[in-house]
């Protein structure tokens, strides 16, 4: 995934501005898995899918982020809630969602559906708004 670099549009100047790029990456991430499923694309490749282009936007969105401190606030949550200041791998997600009691293809499909659900409380933070979650 490129950054607006990549893609001729105006780089994100300010912390809102970056998590307004992050939201609308992660926001794409339901028509495309659609796209996906009409191509015939298992739903654990969906799923991965899924959660690469959200990870790759928010490790992207980071390296845009002006402010050393929210960056740093960002990492040390993402750090205390995954074990990784970057957010969580691929096999983390699967085991949460097994620890939830799904199985099988549930299990991939519980991860395509959160890949776009982001966290209130920064949306909030960074944007000074109440956003839907979903």
């Amino acid at each position: 995934m490129s950054g607006p670099e990549g893609s001729g549009a105006k780089k994100p100047t300010s912390n809102a501005e970056v998590r307004q790029w992050y939201l609308d990456k992660v926001g794409t991430i339901p028509e495309l898995d659609k796209k996906w499923a009409a191509e015939g694309v298992s739903l654990e490749e969906r799923a991965k899918r899924a959660v690469s282009i959200r990870h790759e936007a928010r490790l992207e969105a980071r390296k845009m982020m002006s402010s050393p401190l929210e960056l740093a606030m960002l990492r040390a949550r993402d750090f205390f809630k995954y074990g990784n200041i970057n957010g969580p791998s691929f096999d983390s997600l699967v085991k949460k969602a097994e620890a939830k009691g799904l199985r099988g293809d549930d299990v991939f499909k519980e991860l395509i559906g959160s890949s776009n659900r982001t966290n209130q409380t920064v949306n909030q933070h960074l944007l000074g708004e109440t956003r839907p979650t979903s």
